[in-house]
């Protein structure tokens, strides 16, 4: 019997890891979950964007202290190289390229456009990591769109999300929290690391759980267990004491119960229940230093200074910016200006990013390449709304509230990175993705009756949730 490629390098794999085993029993489990971890990439794109999205909370690969090598990364290459394989071999593949043609040339230009400012930015290097950064997002976008091509692969890709927020929430409770600058706050920053980047991806993590618990009504168990997965991004937003985190929660309820339709006595309930948790924790359970934190004075911890600097490279590079990715090695031309600064160390000790992701957008890439990344964003929440809209029609209710907190969730996370630089977050560019996903999957107006694979309710029940998601 012919002995078959894969089965080669199967085997090649397993007398290496026993190989390791014997000299690092470590390395040899670091190796061998990380053969695993490629083996499901390459053999399914749907599989490997739910691995990225557990591992997007996660921040560097254990023992390696270059910065730039990330779970993340490595992820993102494998799954690119997976998708590509699937693109280019299948007969007939529906692509985000051909479904939005105009959308393509947008990112495309936003891309080219990031790569053009590497001729007037003062840091090459910074330049060329935030395009490749940027590029890899891109190119996750792209995936996204291929990788969710019906509702169990968007049922799966949602579920991945919102279990990498519990478990990251529920990692920073049991283990250290992160403080803050001054020492005078613990805040929960667990896997993710700062405390504010964690509230703006929990907020998202908590409209879709509690979507993913109104549309999974088959199946008790699992219903039950979206409501305790919100409950505890909830808890976990208050234990970041992120003021943007609490901002973006608020918002986002006010956006729930404006676009909540026949769900919105529920909304209000979840939304009371909400503010009731909040006022219990901070007013009883808090510590007095986390209470005085959110109505503290304090010109955001020195953002406002950061956002001042920011606005001055605006005001002298309107159209091009500063380059891209070098924001934090050009704020210190533009510290001494007209007016004081209180925190000048975030700009000369130890350089800040912008803390709000349009500023940093629009001083790197000045007006041209803001417009460009507002599209963007822009396009995503349209095709989550018409989505929501056209699984509505169509009597498709779970996906209908799926769509929905997705919507919610775009809001709450784009209103929370009004107070971080967050334009690299695999978060955010994987739920941007998955909106024009949803709203292919959705059926067009003459497509509109009962969705293929749907109980006669509309809900999705247990017997809809897949084991494995099926090979592609």
């Amino acid at each position: 019997m012919p002995v078959r490629p894969e089965h080669a390098v199967l085997a090649a794999i397993a007398v290496a890891v026993g190989v390791l085993a014997g000299i690092d029993p470590k390395l040899a489990l670091i190796a061998a979950a990380g053969s695993a971890f490629v083996l499901v990439v390459l053999a399914d794109v749907t599989a490997g964007l739910c691995l990225v999205a557990l591992l997007g909370f996660v921040d560097q690969l254990p023992q390696v202290e270059d910065s730039t090598l990330t779970l993340t990364k490595f992820a993102g290459a494998l799954l690119a190289v997976s998708w590509f394989a699937s693109v280019t071999t299948a007969s007939r593949v529906k692509t985000f390229v051909t479904s939005h043609p105009t959308m393509t040339y947008v990112l495309a230009f936003f891309l080219v456009w990031v790569a053009l400012s590497l001729a007037w930015s003062e840091s090459f290097g910074a330049g060329v990591e935030a395009f490749v950064r940027y590029a890899l997002n891109g190119i996750l976008f792209l995936i996204v769109f291929s990788a969710v091509s019906d509702r169990r692969r968007a049922l799966w890709v949602v579920g991945a999300f919102v279990v990498a927020a519990t478990a990251t929430t529920g990692h920073g409770i049991l283990g250290p929290s992160a403080a803050s600058p001054d020492g005078g706050v613990a805040r929960l920053g667990s896997t993710v690391g700062d405390p504010n980047e964690l509230a703006a991806v929990l907020v998202a993590g908590f409209f879709l759980a509690i979507a993913l618990a109104g549309a999974l009504r088959g199946s008790l168990a699992l219903r039950v267990g979206g409501i305790a997965a919100g409950a505890l991004c909830l808890m976990g937003i208050f234990l970041s004491v992120s003021r943007g985190g609490l901002v973006a929660l608020v918002v986002g309820v006010l956006c729930a119960l404006f676009l909540a339709g026949r769900w919105r006595p529920a909304v209000a309930l979840v939304a009371t229940v909400a503010a009731l948790a909040g006022v219990i924790y901070f007013a009883g359970f808090a510590p007095p230093s986390a209470s005085e934190r959110l109505t503290l004075a304090d010109q955001g911890s020195g953002r406002i200074d950061i956002w001042t600097v920011g606005w001055r490279m605006v005001e002298d590079r309107p159209v091009t910016g500063v380059g891209a990715g070098n924001f934090e090695r050009s704020a210190i031309r533009y510290l001494l200006e007209p007016g004081s600064l209180l925190h000048d160390e975030f700009i000369v000790v130890s350089p800040k990013v912008a803390h709000n992701i349009y500023l940093q957008v629009l001083a790197e890439l000045g007006v041209v390449g803001l417009a460009a990344f507002l599209a963007i964003l822009a396009f995503s929440l349209s095709c989550a709304f018409k989505a929501a809209n056209r699984f509505r029609r169509s009597g498709d209710v779970s996906m209908e509230l799926l769509a929905r907190g997705l919507l919610l969730a775009l809001i709450g996370l784009l209103v929370a990175d009004f107070f971080v630089s967050e334009q690299y977050s695999k978060q955010l560019w994987l739920l941007l993705g998955l909106a024009p996903a949803l709203l292919a999957i959705a059926p067009r107006p003459q497509e509109e009756g009962s969705p293929a694979g749907s109980s006669s309710s509309g809900r999705l029940s247990s017997t809809d949730v897949p084991v494995v998601p099926a090979a592609r």
